[in-house]
């Protein structure tokens, strides 16, 4: 038998490692030492229903996480209601036709409160049959209403969707085991209560399955483990190794469950759990970790035990209304477990997976086309790479006498169909020089094929002079407001329609609605005590606030250079959760850091107002300064610059026509932008100052303007 059984393995994996044309990077996967030959067959293809053979199911669930839900007509909230009837018209079809368990894993809401609980559970009791169980355990987002007070977030969970935070419930004689997180990701009041429920568990039923789940990952397994992770991973990871039988699921993280990391086996087995509402992925892209069109994201899994406790956890996409495929589209995508007990027999173990990992490779025949060639930028399309398992990304290097620049950009293989050509804006390129370009495939396991290549060479850069229509210091000068008597309020907002008919529009961050709390005025407290723009809020929210230039106010919108957005702040009262900076184009698309997720070198700097030395600091894993962010900017009063190669565009945004990822590539600008909140620490209504907005070639030299 256990011959067999090695060979049922052997079978499967095939079809395991063909589960997209693309995956993510786990820092725990193997090397591609000792590989295949790129493009061989290293066994026989068959699908996960013949490995496993005969399947008689005897018990069903459903497993989903982050659905992020605010209200009944939220996009996320019409996927759940979607999640329920595609759920039990599967069900139907099957010679076992219950549904016996509803898991949601953590993020159910927004921000934790009565009226999103309310809708999320209005969609659910609609929906859900008598026969289901349901089952639920707190996410970090259930504390987001004050994250100030982790009680009032229990609270809301207690009152709102269950009195007990932690659960364990046998359904029809499967054990459920969940744990409720204690704000970002603690998990320390949880474990002496796991233990206890896992031996119990294990001594009913040694042999069935043990469904475990908490929100968050546990470190270093499934994809995207290695950034977004429970505090405890390693004392979870040490109860749950306890039982091999144990099936884990967390969430968090956003990752695509049809990235076959997303199921990872050493001593127990654990799934990644998706979303319902975005994808937010690994870092290291180009355009930080959230993709572009990242809101076409709905999945979960429905899970099936066999009589004598095989496991199939099948992945499902809303938004086609199916199973997910394999990579060839001819096969559903299953993660199988053949026997719970006999590891020998696991396909998803770090050594199962490397003897069959292979180099990802162009086809024969494979080039790039070029299109659009700026100045500063060039368009690129080629052909999608082929992998034995996924072609996660293509990491493209441009190279030129002076140095070189590199890019990442996932394949995009979370989508069904998967584009089959891939197409990129490279910016920030130097102009008037030669590059050689060379697209590297990358697969699951961050293991490069070899390159397809080819030459350009960008144009020569318009000779913009520097002139200004109003009273200015210095060249560069966006604005200083001494120009102005008062400042109107643009009505609209152009980054997300509408126009800009007024020099400040301060409201919500992601749209173009004001926001009664959101207030400005023109003051005389500004550098060296001239006019300024005065700026605080009497709420919390997030907040958008954008300097337009127009015809009335006739701002300078063409620069000789835009490399640094240089500002004059005062930031003594106050202190920021979150902010950052950033431009709108011409057309409107929106360029920030807020874009640029953990990006590692995203620096700014700042000049103190009396000093004549520079300080350099660094952005945090949003893209952002503040006390949420390792950069705290309180008591700032003096200039901060900020390099304009890291703002990239914002999807959806303006025109819609730029890419996520792409830094900003114009020489003229038509607003500034900043996003801020206030930090805990700062009280409502605390006013800040910004003033001599200004784009420059280099943010250490003050160039006095004489018109």
């Amino acid at each position: 038998m256990k011959g067999l059984k090695i060979l049922a393995m052997l079978l499967a994996l095939t079809c395991c490692l063909s589960a997209c044309a693309g995956g993510g990077d786990v820092s725990t996967a193997p090397s591609a030492e000792g590989s295949s030959t790129p493009g061989e067959s290293s066994a026989p293809e068959t699908s996960q229903e013949e490995t496993l053979g005969e399947f008689e199911t005897v018990f069903r669930f459903l497993v989903t996480s982050d659905n992020h839900v605010s209200s009944v007509n939220d996009t996320s909230a019409k996927r759940l209601e979607q999640l329920f009837k595609s759920s039990y018209a599967y069900a139907e079809t099957q010679a076992y036709d219950k549904i016996d368990a509803f898991v949601a894993v953590g993020d159910i809401t927004n921000y934790g409160q009565a009226y999103e609980y309310a809708a999320w559970k209005s969609i659910v009791d609609a929906n859900i049959k008598e026969e289901t169980q349901l089952i639920t355990v707190m996410g970090n987002h259930e504390y987001y209403g004050n994250l100030n007070d982790l009680q009032w977030g229990v609270n809301g969970y207690t009152q709102n969707m269950d009195p007990e935070l932690n659960k364990h419930v046998v359904v029809n004689g499967y054990h459920f085991i969940g744990i409720s997180t204690y704000g970002e990701g603690d998990y320390s009041e949880d474990l002496d209560w796991l233990e206890t429920a896992l031996a119990e568990a294990a001594q009913a039923d040694g042999d069935k399955p043990i469904i475990t789940f908490q929100h968050h990952h546990i470190k270093d397994t499934v994809y995207v483990s290695p950034e977004w992770y429970a505090n405890e991973s390693a004392q979870l990871d040490a109860l749950y190794s306890k039982y091999s039988q144990v099936l884990n699921f967390s969430g968090h993280s956003h990752g695509p469950i049809n990235n076959p990391t997303s199921c990872y086996q050493k001593d127990y087995t654990l799934f990644g759990t998706g979303t319902l509402a975005y994808f937010e992925m690994e870092s290291g892209m180009t355009y930080g970790t959230v993709p572009p069109n990242s809101g076409q994201a709905a999945q979960f899994y429905i899970v099936e035990v066999s009589a004598d406790n095989r496991v199939k956890v099948m992945p499902y996409n809303l938004l086609t209304d199916d199973f997910f495929k394999t990579s060839d589209g001819s096969k559903q995508l299953v993660y199988a477990i053949d026997d719970l007990k006999d590891k020998s027999t696991w396909l998803y173990t770090d050594a199962a997976r490397k003897a069959w990992n292979q180099a990802p490779a162009f086809e024969d025949g494979a080039s790039v086309t070029l299109g659009n060639v700026t100045h500063g930028s060039v368009e690129i399309t080629f052909p999608q790479a082929k992998d034995d398992e996924c072609v996660e990304s293509y990491h493209i290097v441009c190279t030129a006498d002076g140095g070189k620049k590199e890019f990442n950009y996932f394949s995009e293989y979370y989508f069904e169909p998967m584009p089959k050509t891939m197409t990129f804006t490279l910016a920030g390129l130097t102009p008037s020089t030669a590059y050689t370009l060379e697209v590297f495939p990358v697969d699951v396991y961050g293991v490069r094929g070899e390159a397809i290549k080819t030459t350009v060479t960008t144009t020569e850069k318009e000779k913009v002079p520097y002139t200004s229509q109003n009273p200015v210091n210095f060249v560069g000068t966006f604005t200083n407001f001494d120009a102005k008597k008062y400042l109107s309020v643009s009505g609209g907002n152009m980054a997300y329609g509408g126009s800009a008919n007024g020099d400040v529009f301060v409201g919500s961050w992601n749209s173009a609605a004001t926001d009664s709390n959101s207030k400005f005025e023109l003051t005389e407290n500004g550098y060296n005590g001239s006019n300024a723009l005065t700026v605080w809020s009497n709420g919390r929210d997030n907040q958008g606030l954008y300097i337009f230039a127009t015809e009335q106010n006739k701002y300078t919108t063409k620069y000789p250079s835009t490399a640094y957005l240089r500002v004059w702040v005062d930031f003594t009262d106050v202190e920021f959760r979150k902010a950052n900076f950033g431009l709108v184009s011409p057309t409107g698309d929106l360029y920030t850091t807020d874009e640029s997720d953990n990006v590692p070198d995203l620096f700014f700097y700042y000049l103190p107002e009396g000093s004549d030395t520079w300080q350099e600091y660094k952005h945090g894993s949003d893209g952002c300064f503040g006390a949420d962010q390792s950069s705290c900017v309180k008591g700032f009063k003096g200039w901060m610059a900020f390099p304009v190669k890291d703002f990239t565009y914002r999807y959806g945004t303006g025109s819609g026509t730029g890419s996520s990822g792409e830094a900003y590539p114009y020489d003229e600008i038509a607003g500034v932008y900043l996003f801020w909140n206030y930090s805990s620490g700062t009280a409502e209504g605390s006013k800040f100052v910004l003033d001599e907005l200004q784009l420059v070639e280099d943010y250490t030299a003050f160039e006095e303007y004489n018109k």
